[in-house]
């Protein structure tokens, strides 16, 4: 990833994930149960939200020039302890811009997806943000020496405004696809990239 300046960010920190403090962009005083079942969502809400969650992982990897896998966002019949997660190979990178934006983009397609529908809050946008540390913890643990949360020379909202572009581009095969997650809860990539109008990549082993 290129260097650049860092945007004025105030990132708070009340917010703990694994006993360590959690810089979130959005401030709730309330840090309990935020998961997306305990945000006062509908069952159905929270299955879409997960599915605009990790449609945003896998249309980026598209758009990135990756391989897509799947995409799945709990239990399916041949796999009842698959877990949500989109997954990719062989994404083009020569910046460094292709994996920020993967990582960044789950969570900030949820915020989105929360603002469009009319369901945001400060709360719920808290939990959108909890909801993706597992991808802020891969994409940091490989470039905590540049990206931080006003601490190092790229703040992590540049990472965030990167992937809203991406985003931006790509929202309504976002929302075909999430609408066919939500319901069938496992897509391959090669069915997303069908839906979403966009080429499936090279696997990394051909």
């Amino acid at each position: 990833m290129t260097t650049v300046q860092a945007p004025a960010t105030t990132w708070h920190t009340n917010v703990h994930v694994n006993g360590e403090p959690y810089p979130t962009r959005n401030y709730t005083p309330n840090t309990d149960g935020l998961n997306y079942d305990s945000i006062g969502l509908t069952p159905q809400q929270a299955n879409h939200l997960t599915a605009i969650h990790e449609t945003g992982h896998a249309i980026t990897a598209l758009a990135g020039g990756g391989h897509l896998h799947y995409a799945q966002i709990g239990p399916v019949a041949n796999n009842p302890s698959a877990t949500a997660d989109a997954y990719c190979c062989n994404l083009v990178d020569d910046n460094g811009h292709a994996q920020a934006i993967y990582y960044a983009a789950g969570e900030r397609a949820a915020d989105r997806w929360l603002r469009e529908t009319g369901l945001w809050t400060p709360r719920r946008a808290v939990a959108a943000e909890v909801g993706a540390h597992g991808d802020r913890h891969k994409f940091l643990s490989i470039n905590d020496h540049l990206v931080g949360y006003g601490d190092k020379p790229v703040d992590y909202r540049y990472v965030h405004d990167l992937a809203d572009r991406v985003l931006d581009q790509n929202w309504d095969a976002i929302t075909r696809v999430a609408d066919a997650l939500a319901q069938h809860q496992h897509l391959t990539g090669d069915a997303i990239a069908d839906i979403a109008g966009l080429p499936n990549g090279t696997h990394f082993n051909l």
